[in-house]
């Protein structure tokens, strides 16, 4: 199953001779750029490095100049790295992302009554993506057929029926904010080689195409939003999406509100509850943070932790147990709310949950979420990239949180592969067209 993007793929002019590849990350933690080189078993990094992101919110660019200076920051550490010109970029964007599906129908020749390739171009043009005024299609996800009684084909051709059907299912957001990232990537002096959504690009690099064909569900717990994205028979099947635009959501105590904004919501919960600085909460989240039953917990974590208090001046002493149930009380909702938006997940999905983004790494969080998805099986992404020995990747760009940066890259790769196919059908199409003028003019 072939999925089309609607932002052509662009040549990069060096591409063609060194077959490099570069994809830039664009979150609202950090900016993340990778170089790789293209083989045949897929892309070799040869240099992963990130920058601080400013000038972005929620996935989405707020500030251009900001922005643009945070993507070519991050583009040249890694072009340094790797001795390479980086003059084009495969683009990942996260922010408002929705999903819609249309289906059409055709009936066929009934002297004939056999579905050609024609008829399945025909059928695939009649298919628009029916996003909402405003919005742009990024990526389309084609099948599966259905011919008369006979349902799921992925390819028809060849075939006897009266009727022909086909789905699809479209990937958009709003245009306003994709020409944004548009402009802060070309301000920092390269040009958009494609674009990638969030729920692609993360799903991409966390599982096979085995695992998309068998379904999971793929939970991104990133700084800006908490996403989930179901698969099944290698399509993108739902996506649910908790960002700053969803509201707030009482906590069970009523003793704050928890924004439901991705792990920025819940750091600024953390700081709020134990009145400490986001920037001390998130030492905490990372160090003494953990969920479940006490008995699962790490046994070698302090049972209390003394921290600065928020106005840099005294301290707070705080307990390891009531962070794990603040914890727990923050994102109670937001894993049912996951569970709610991804209501198509099920026993059949044999991988189970596939988590990424930073607050994948919270201790405990697998076996936490695993219960609230119904016993399936829970597990920590991690790009299957090749690195090279004498790397060491920060833990910001490294496990959970690299997928969506290494998937970049496969999807610049496959998209590469699908250009070259498509020149050299359309250079063998006019050969043989040609030779057929003088074959028929003897």
């Amino acid at each position: 199953m072939a999925i089309t993007s609607f932002l052509p793929f662009v040549q990069s002019p060096s591409a063609a001779a060194s077959e490099l590849i570069a994809a830039v990350d664009v979150g609202t933690s950090r900016v993340a750029c990778a170089v790789a080189e293209l083989g045949p078993d897929g892309p070799k990094v040869l240099a992963v490095e990130s920058a601080a992101s400013f000038g972005i919110r929620g996935g989405e660019i707020v500030d251009l100049k900001r922005a643009s200076e945070a993507i070519q920051i991050a583009i040249a550490a890694a072009s340094d790295q790797a001795d390479a010109d980086v003059k084009t970029v495969v683009a990942g964007l996260s922010g408002d992302v929705k999903l819609s599906f249309t289906k059409a129908a055709m009936e066929l020749d009934r002297e004939h009554r056999t579905v050609t390739a024609p008829d399945v171009a025909r059928l695939r043009n009649c298919l628009v993506g029916e996003c909402g005024p405003g919005r742009r299609v990024i990526h389309r996800f084609d099948g599966p057929y259905s011919l008369g009684d006979l349902q799921g084909l992925e390819r028809p051709e060849g075939l006897l029926g009266d009727r022909l059907e086909m789905q699809a299912a479209f990937l958009s957001m709003a245009a306003d904010r994709l020409d944004n990232l548009l402009r802060a990537v070309r301000a920092a002096h390269v040009e958009i080689e494609a674009v990638s959504l969030e729920p692609l690009s993360c799903s991409l690099g966390a599982m096979s195409e085995d695992e998309r064909r068998l379904g999971a569900a793929v939970l991104d717990f990133g700084a800006g939003a908490f996403r989930g994205a179901l698969w099944e028979g290698g399509r993108l099947r739902q996506i649910c999406v908790l960002g700053r635009e969803n509201g707030k959501v009482q906590s069970q105590s009523g003793h704050y509100l928890a924004p439901v904004g991705g792990m920025e919501g819940v750091v600024m919960a953390l700081a709020r509850r134990f009145r400490i600085a986001p920037a001390t909460a998130e030492r905490l989240l990372k160090s003494h943070g953990a969920l479940g039953e006490e008995g699962t917990i790490d046994k070698t974590l302090p049972e209390s932790v003394e921290v600065a208090a928020v106005d840099g001046l005294g301290s707070v002493r705080v307990e390891t147990k009531e962070l794990s149930l603040t914890l727990e009380e923050v994102l109670t909702p937001v894993a049912r709310a996951l569970r709610e938006g991804l209501s198509g997940f099920s026993s059949g999905h044999s991988v189970g949950v596939v988590l990424t983004g930073g607050g994948a790494h919270i201790q405990g969080l697998p076996a936490w979420l695993a219960k609230r998805f119904g016993g399936a099986p829970v597990r920590l992404g991690a790009p299957r990239w090749e690195l090279p020995e004498e790397t060491a990747l920060a833990p910001e760009i490294s496990g959970a949180t690299a997928c969506s940066l290494y998937g970049l890259l496969l999807f610049g790769a496959q998209g590469r592969a699908d250009l070259r196919c498509r020149l050299a059908t359309s250079f063998l199409g006019r050969v043989s067209g040609l030779l057929r003028r003088l074959v028929a003019s003897f």
